[in-house]
C-alpha cells in the first residue's frame, strides 16, 4: 500500500498587527475596526488594537534606499540614508552640492574612515535638528561619537595606505562636527589642519588639483571659502592661503575675466577677491581710518587695484546674469549666483569704507552703503526664492556650512549709519531661514549682540541717519574680544539666548 504523501505546510509570515485578543488566542485576526469579526462571532469582547500598535520612535527612518551598496550595520545605512535625503542638501545650501551629495558619499564606499565620520555627522545633524547646538554640545553621546571618529582617523593616518584625500575630507567633516555643537575654537583648529595639508600638497605640486580626482578642486574651493569665513569670524586671524598672485596685486593681470563662461568662473574670481581683500585689510589694520594719501604708496596702490577688480567683477556678473536670465537655469544655480553676488557686494562695501580720500569726504561711505543696500535686496530675493522652492517658510532649525550670510548681515548692522538698512538686516537675521547656525555663526547670538549694542545708545533709535556706527559705539567690547562668542559672553546675555533656544 503506497504511503500517504504529507503535504508540507505553507509558510506564511506572522502578522503582528491584529487585536490583542486574537493574538492571545493565536488565531488570525481580520483586523476590522472598531471590533474584529473574529471576536464578535466567538462572543469575545474585542479589546481593540491600541495595545498592538507600537509608536514609532521620532525621526526614525523606517525605509532606507541608498543607490549603491554600502557596508555597515542597518543603523549606519539608515543614518546614511538620512544624510542623503536631508543633511547633504542642507549642508550645501546655496552652493555647489556635488561635494556633499556625490563625491564624499562615493569615497565612503571604499574608505571606512570617511564612512564612519559621515555616519557620525548624520547622527549629530539629526540630533541637532531636535535640540540645537546648546544641548548637543553638552550631550555625552555626541562627544563620544566625535571622539570615536577622531580616534579612527588617527589610527588610519598611521597606515601605509593613508591618503591626503581622506584626511582632507575628515578635516572638513570634523569642522562641521564642532560647528554643530557650537565649539568654534575647535572648529577653526580642524579647519587650519586641513588648510595646512592642502597648502603643503598644493605647493609641492601646483598641478595636483587639476590632474587628480575631481574631489580635489571641490575640496580646494570649500576650504578657500571657509578660510575667509574663519578670518571674518576671528578678527585677529590672517587667512592661511594667499590666492592673489603678485601679478594680480601689481595690476599686471586681472582676477576677473571680461566674461564669465560659467558659475565656476564666477566663484573662482569671487573667492580670490574675498581672500585678497581679507588679507589686505588684516595686514593693514594699523592704518585703519587713514586717508589714502597717508598710506605707503604700495599699500594705496593695492587698495585701489582691489577696488578696480571689484568693479570689474560686479560688471561681469551683471552681464552673466542678464545673459542667462532668458535661459533655463535651475533654482540651485540661480541661488548660487545671487549668493556670490551678495558676498562680493558686502566685501566691496567694506573695502570702500577704507578708501578715505579726504577728512571731509562723504562720497565713499555713501558708495559703501549703496553696496550694502543692494546686497540686502539680493539676500531678500534669496530668502524669497528659497521659501518659494520649499513651498513654505521653514520652522525647523537650519544649518549651512559656507553661505556666510549671517556674517554679512552682522557686518552691515555694525558698519552702516542708516537706520533703515540696520532694521532690514536685523529683520533678516531673525527670519526663519537664518534662525540657527551658518557655519561658525549663530544667528541668534549675532542678533542679540547687535540689539545689545544698539540699546546702549538710545539716541540711535530716533534718527534715520545715525551719528555713529554700532562698530564705534561698541568698540570697547568688540576690540577687546576676537570672536562673536567672546563678544556675546562679554555682554553677558547668555540667559537670553538660552531662553530663546528652548522655545
Amino acid at each position: 500500500m503506497p504511503s500517504q504523501v504529507v503535504k508540507p505546510r505553507r509558510s506564511t509570515p506572522k502578522v503582528r498587527t491584529g487585536c490583542s485578543v486574537c493574538k492571545m488566542r493565536r488565531v488570525k485576526c481580520d483586523e476590522q475596526r472598531p471590533n474584529c469579526k473574529r471576536c464578535v462571532s466567538a462572543g469575545w469582547k474585542c479589546t481593540g488594537f491600541a495595545a498592538a500598535i507600537r509608536p514609532k520612535p521620532e525621526n526614525t527612518i523606517q525605509i532606507y534606499n541608498i543607490p549603491f551598496k554600502i557596508p555597515g550595520s542597518r543603523t549606519d545605512r539608515e543614518l546614511l540614508h538620512f544624510y542623503c535625503c536631508e543633511a547633504a542638501q542642507c549642508l550645501s545650501r546655496f552652493s555647489d552640492s556635488t561635494l556633499w551629495t556625490e563625491l564624499i558619499l562615493q569615497r565612503s564606499q571604499h574608505q571606512p574612515v570617511i564612512r564612519n565620520s559621515l555616519v557620525a555627522l548624520s547622527s549629530l545633524y539629526r540630533e541637532y535638528l531636535k535640540v540645537g547646538s546648546n544641548q548637543l554640545g553638552n550631550s555625552l553621546q555626541s562627544l563620544q561619537l566625535m571622539a570615536k571618529s577622531h580616534k579612527q582617523l588617527s589610527t588610519y593616518l598611521l597606515t601605509p595606505s593613508a591618503s591626503p584625500e581622506a584626511a582632507l575630507v575628515c578635516s572638513l567633516i570634523f569642522y562641521v562636527f564642532e560647528c554643530l555643537v557650537g565649539n568654534t575654537e575647535q572648529a577653526i583648529w580642524h579647519l587650519d589642519r586641513g588648510l595646512d595639508l592642502l597648502k603643503n600638497y598644493w605647493v609641492d605640486d601646483p598641478d595636483l588639483l587639476a590632474k587628480m580626482d575631481p574631489i580635489y578642486p571641490q575640496l580646494k574651493m570649500i576650504f578657500c571659502h571657509l578660510d575667509v569665513h574663519a578670518s571674518v569670524f576671528l578678527w585677529d586671524r590672517m587667512p592661511v592661503l594667499e590666492l592673489a598672485s603678485q601679478d594680480h596685486v601689481c595690476g599686471l593681470y586681472d582676477v576677473v575675466p571680461e566674461r564669465f563662461s560659467g558659475i565656476a568662473d564666477v566663484e573662482k574670481a569671487q573667492v580670490i577677491l574675498q581672500n585678497w581683500n581679507t588679507n589686505h585689510l588684516m595686514s593693514t589694520k594699523a592704518h585703519k581710518g587713514a586717508q589714502l594719501q597717508e598710506l605707503p604708496i604700495e599699500m594705496a596702490q593695492e587698495r585701489l587695484q582691489l577696488e578696480r577688480q571689484f568693479q570689474l567683477f560686479e560688471a561681469a556678473i551683471e552681464r552673466f546674469r542678464i545673459q542667462n536670465d532668458g535661459q533655463t537655469m535651475n533654482s540651485q544655480d540661480r541661488q548660487r549666483i545671487i549668493l556670490l553676488h551678495c558676498q562680493a557686494l558686502i566685501f566691496h562695501g567694506v573695502l570702500l569704507e577704507n578708501i578715505i580720500l579726504t577728512e571731509e569726504d562723504t562720497k565713499t561711505p555713501m558708495e559703501a552703503y549703496c553696496k550694502f543696500e543692494f546686497a540686502l535686496e539680493q539676500i531678500e530675493v534669496l530668502i524669497s526664492d528659497f521659501e518659494s522652492s520649499n513651498g513654505s517658510k521653514s520652522e525647523r532649525r537650519e544649518f549651512t556650512v559656507s553661505t556666510n550670510v549671517v556674517a554679512m548681515l552682522y557686518f552691515v548692522c555694525f558698519k552702516t549709519r542708516d537706520m533703515r538698512l540696520l532694521g532690514r538686516a536685523l529683520s533678516m537675521m531673525n527670519s526663519s531661514l537664518y534662525s540657527a547656525r551658518d557655519g561658525l555663526w549663530d544667528s541668534r547670538k549675532a542678533l542679540l549682540v547687535v540689539q545689545s549694542v544698539l540699546s546702549e545708545n538710545d539716541s540711535l533709535h530716533s534718527e534715520e541717519q545715525m551719528t555713529m556706527r554700532l562698530e564705534d559705539v561698541g568698540s570697547d567690547v568688540i576690540n577687546a574680544n576676537s570672536t562673536l562668542d567672546e563678544v556675546f559672553n562679554a555682554l553677558r546675555i547668555e540667559d537670553e539666548v538660552d531662553s530663546k533656544a528652548t522655545e
